[in-house]
């Protein structure tokens, strides 16, 4: 399945209106079912289903394995990937799916949002102008935003500032769960360091990144006030704001040099 479809639009601009072919981002269901239980059904970009789906189960805390079996079958209304997994319990499935703007979304008590989540322990020291690379080297890597200026983008970084990976997807928490499983099927999870973001950071955001064990967070948006409370609670550093002459840091001030 395609990841970007052409389609005809009409353009006006400074007066003038002229038809032209748009390249527009592919956004299709996605039904993920875990040892034969419906875990979740998720808008998303076609491709790296296998980094998706294991990376969200690392997400929710279900199994930080690997399959056992994988596989994606396309049908008529959009995408089905069946894995099996080794876990001692039930698999909770979610009572309705998850947009692109919200993976937490079908989740069935508050309590849930909070559980195995710990403070992260890493001297992992973190500067103004690491970001500056960092963000640079993702906007290189970021084709599907530069042909649709329709993806949000995740990378994640080692501690000498090299990229690890990066993946696009019309949902952040998508990208953020494909990078984790990126991470997780290539044993490349220690290394990471830092984890970029192209939208804003939420809550869940923060989530994901604590889960996958890596410090310091970096978006060029906004953090939400519950963003910020639980990455001062994690002991995560999260910078936001991330432009080339500015950043906002907000929690673990301890990690950036430009404050200690």
């Amino acid at each position: 399945m395609q990841k970007i479809q052409s389609v005809s639009s009409f353009k006006n601009e400074a007066g003038s209106s002229r038809q032209q072919k748009d390249c527009l981002l592919v956004e299709t269901p996605l039904q993920i079912i875990v040892n034969g239980e419906d875990l979740s059904l998720t808008m998303q970009t076609p491709g790296d289903e296998r980094n998706l789906v294991r990376g969200l189960l690392h997400s929710e805390g279900i199994s930080s394995e690997g399959f056992e079996s994988f596989s994606v079958e396309e049908w008529e209304k959009g995408l089905v990937a069946r894995a099996k997994i080794k876990t001692q319990g039930k698999i909770e499935g979610r009572r309705f799916g998850s947009s692109p703007s919200c993976g937490i979304c079908g989740k069935r008590n508050v309590e849930n949002l909070f559980t195995k989540l710990d403070p992260l322990e890493d001297n992992f020291l973190i500067d103004h102008e690491f970001l500056q690379v960092a963000f640079a080297k993702s906007a290189k890597e970021q084709l599907l935003f530069s042909l649709t200026g329709g993806s949000h983008a995740a990378a994640a970084f080692a501690e000498d500032g090299s990229i690890l990976c990066l993946f696009e997807d019309i949902g952040r928490h998508n990208a953020v769960d494909k990078v984790v499983g990126f991470l997780l099927e290539n044993n490349l999870l220690m290394q990471a360091k830092l984890l970029t973001v192209s939208g804003r950071v939420s809550f869940e955001i923060i989530q994901k990144c604590n889960r996958a064990g890596i410090p310091v967070l970096a978006s060029i948006s906004a953090p939400s006030s519950l963003a910020v409370e639980w990455a001062e609670n994690l002991n995560m550093t999260l910078a936001a704001f991330c432009r080339e002459d500015r950043v906002t840091f907000y929690s673990s001030l301890e990690r950036a040099r430009e404050v200690v």
